[in-house]
């Protein structure tokens, strides 16, 4: 048994094709991405967007089509998510010092109303996709290829509002993840990333909620 999984983990590393090599590239530039997210700092969006147009590649590659629009769409968000987190520091930078000595880590909840708006919204969002991808493709798992797509485009705007509930959004995110690219035969190192990523996602709740600051 042991030796039938390292040869499947060896075999995933040796004779590496173009797909394979940008995974890969895409999995050091996650790590960066992560440490940034965790730290609130705006070039996280930077890296985000690089990251974006990497996986857009591969998901077009594997059919898995509506991850694939998300990540061109994403490019477009991380400039809004860019401004937002520039603005945010500039606004809270005299609050945070009073409160926890020079931390750059602010946060909020969701309010009752606005979560129920999004709540709506995201399931017009999925449905839309899904109908686009169940009969204008011929993606072989529309239903979670779209759920993942809408809760990556309602946990970016979350994110850009620092709610710290995004970090529950992202574990659904990666949880899902993982099981669709298993199906579809993606890469060791993708798996591998997102199963880190899911990881991180509790540890970057449990972050912002001891070294940030809630302000509202």
């Amino acid at each position: 048994m042991l030796s039938d999984i390292w040869s499947y983990i060896a075999g995933q590393f040796t004779g590496m094709d173009f797909w394979d090599t940008i995974q890969t590239v895409g999995l050091i530039l996650s790590f960066i991405y992560l440490w940034l997210e965790f730290h609130q700092k705006p070039l996280f969006w930077v890296v985000s967007a690089m990251c974006s147009m990497i996986y857009a590649s591969v998901y077009f590659h594997s059919k898995i089509y509506a991850d694939m629009g998300f990540s061109c769409f994403n490019i477009c968000l991380c400039v809004y998510g860019f401004i937002k987190w520039l603005q945010s520091d500039r606004k809270g930078q005299a609050k945070n010092s009073e409160a926890k000595g020079n931390s750059s880590i602010t946060y909020r909840h969701f309010r009752a109303g606005e979560f129920m708006a999004v709540l709506g919204v995201s399931a017009l969002i999925w449905g839309a996709i899904f109908c686009i991808l169940r009969f204008l493709t011929d993606s072989p798992v529309p239903a979670l290829d779209s759920l993942t797509t809408m809760l990556n485009i309602v946990g970016t705007w979350v994110l850009a509002q620092k709610i710290i509930e995004v970090w529950g959004i992202w574990f659904l995110v990666n949880a899902i993840s993982i099981y669709i690219y298993c199906r579809r035969g993606l890469h060791l190192t993708t798996i591998l990333l997102y199963s880190f990523w899911l990881g991180a996602s509790v540890y970057g709740y449990i972050k912002w909620k001891r070294r940030g600051t809630c302000i509202a």
